[in-house]
């Protein structure tokens, strides 16, 4: 008896483990913080604000064994408007004051989030990660117009797959990322100023 108990339970306890690390499609929560270095640029100065997710597709990519499995990596949630609270606190930073667009402003910011792709895929020994982010800014003032691209790009070599907690930290931190370039761009924020 002890001898099955010696042998049973670490099989039990082995394939307990393999149950909870078999991966699943996973949902995505975009929910970025924006580090905000540069100075004020102006005081309570008016700007409309608009967030747009131009996403083609809600799907971002797969992850798993081509050869066994492939999972659906997606973001369908509508993200627009806690990137637009994170956003407003930034803009609110840099010496804003911030309201939605509503078309008749003298100065507007208009925010896209292009593009979001998380691929993860089994080599012979390890997962080959990539995600890329592209996030656009069109910023208008009186006489002139701004617009800019922000690209974040990671790649990772790891020995086990993204599961969901990972691939939503990837994906948050690239938009995190292209935010915060995009908030930091002293180019964009003195035109605005103006």
């Amino acid at each position: 008896m002890k001898s099955i108990t010696r042998v049973g339970l670490p099989a039990l306890i082995l394939l307990a483990l393999s149950q909870g690390c078999t991966l699943k499609p996973q949902y995505l929560h975009l929910d970025p913080a924006i580090d905000v270095t540069s100075e004020a640029v102006t005081s309570d100065t008016l700007i409309g604000l608009s967030v747009n997710d131009a996403r083609t597709t809600k799907k971002l990519g797969e992850v798993g064994d081509p050869n066994k499995e492939m999972m659906d990596v997606t973001l369908d949630e509508d993200f627009t408007t806690l990137v637009a609270a994170r956003v407003t606190e930034a803009l609110e930073k840099r010496g804003f004051s911030v309201v939605p667009e509503s078309g008749a402003m003298t100065r507007s910011l208009a925010i896209q989030i292009d593009s979001l792709v998380l691929n993860s895929v089994k080599r012979p020994l390890d997962f080959e990660t990539e995600l890329e982010a592209e996030v656009s800014a069109e910023a208008h003032n009186s006489n002139e117009k701004y617009d800019r691209a922000y690209y974040v790009s990671t790649y990772k070599i790891t020995a086990g797959p993204p599961f969901e907690r990972h691939s939503n930290l990837m994906v948050n931190d690239a938009v995190s990322k292209a935010l915060t370039d995009m908030l930091n761009d002293d180019k964009l924020f003195e035109m605005l100023a103006r």
